[in-house]
């Protein structure tokens, strides 16, 4: 009777471990965009969009994730997006709803959506000053 606990134990773990949404790592200069379907090159613009249903999207630039989100409907409290540092000081992604953003010519994304996502706004302020450019938050990126 044990080993049968034991059994349906280590199934049930199994499965719930399975289950937990996660980010999967960007194939650089392979892996394309799942709005433009261009090839993800650069670090500095990455996101990923992961769903209620588990499914992971990868985006060259977050303007290309704000587009698929708007065009497919992907809301709700189990939605999960995430952007790149683009000081690339941050280790792997942010969370969208808590980087703060810039955007301006200055940086050249992918798509043209001029954004740069960071960790904190102390990190994004000099670039903000010297562009003088407002910070922005992630329900103001469109």
């Amino acid at each position: 009777m044990r080993t049968l606990t034991n059994i349906i134990a280590y199934a049930l773990l199994t499965i719930l471990i399975s289950c937990k949404q996660s980010l999967e790592p960007i194939d650089y200069g392979r892996d394309a965009c799942a709005h433009c379907k261009m090839t993800i090159v650069d670090k500095k613009f990455a996101a990923e969009l992961l769903t209620e249903k588990g499914r992971t999207y990868k985006f060259d630039d977050v303007h290309c994730m704000k587009q698929y989100i708007k065009e497919h409907g992907e809301t709700g409290p189990k939605v999960s997006c995430f952007v790149a540092s683009y000081d690339g000081v941050s280790a792997g992604f942010l969370k969208a709803n808590e980087a703060i953003f810039l955007q301006s010519e200055f940086f050249s994304s992918p798509m043209n959506g001029h954004y740069a996502a960071f960790a904190s706004s102390e990190k994004a302020r000099h670039l903000s000053d010297s562009l003088k450019i407002d910070v922005l938050s992630w329900d103001k990126v469109d």
